[in-house]
């Protein structure tokens, strides 16, 4: 039952029908990074931005993590390069780890044995972009800071979640 509402939903994301009239790009890569994972992105042009909705799958301390974002791309950066783009966004994630210890606020906590810990989180998300137009391919230098809360009444903030995400355009 717990894998299955995650690959459950990365299907239903994967084969999902366009509803709306605006032309729309799909992107599914890899994020390399503290909180890493593989994801799915949904693009479109909203005014003089265009807007993503992204869904991430992480695995971190046998444990998954899903994550979703929702990220503003603008091309202010196009005085330095026409395929360079900021993106900003929020959003949030969810799931559980399995482990012998939590690390929170700088302090480590050992438990007896393996603990099933579940999770819930809100993220940030800062990226530059380069868009190779030869090749449908996506390269990105971000940061995805994020708060999240433990049970049992752990609270963890990561600042520097430095990660680099490649993905293919289609």
């Amino acid at each position: 039952m717990k894998k299955i509402f995650p690959i459950t939903l990365m299907l239903a994301l994967l084969f999902s029908v366009d509803l709306s009239g605006q032309l729309t790009t799909r992107q599914a890569g890899v994020r390399m990074g503290y909180r890493g994972g593989i994801y799915y992105q949904v693009s479109s042009e909203t005014g003089n931005a265009e807007t993503g909705y992204n869904a991430m799958l992480s695995f971190n301390n046998r444990g998954v993590q899903i994550t979703g974002l929702k990220i503003i791309y603008e091309n202010t950066l196009s005085s330095i390069s026409p395929n360079l783009f900021f993106g900003w966004g929020y959003g949030g994630h969810a799931g559980f780890i399995y482990s012998d210890h939590l690390r929170s606020m700088g302090e480590d906590y050992y438990f007896h044995d393996n603990r099933f810990c579940p999770l819930i989180g809100l993220d940030g998300w800062l990226a530059a972009e380069y868009r190779i137009r030869d090749i449908p391919v996506i390269v990105s230098l971000n940061l995805k800071p994020y708060f999240e809360i433990t049970a049992p009444a752990f609270v963890r903030l990561m600042p520097g979640d430095f990660g680099l995400s490649i993905s293919y355009v289609f």
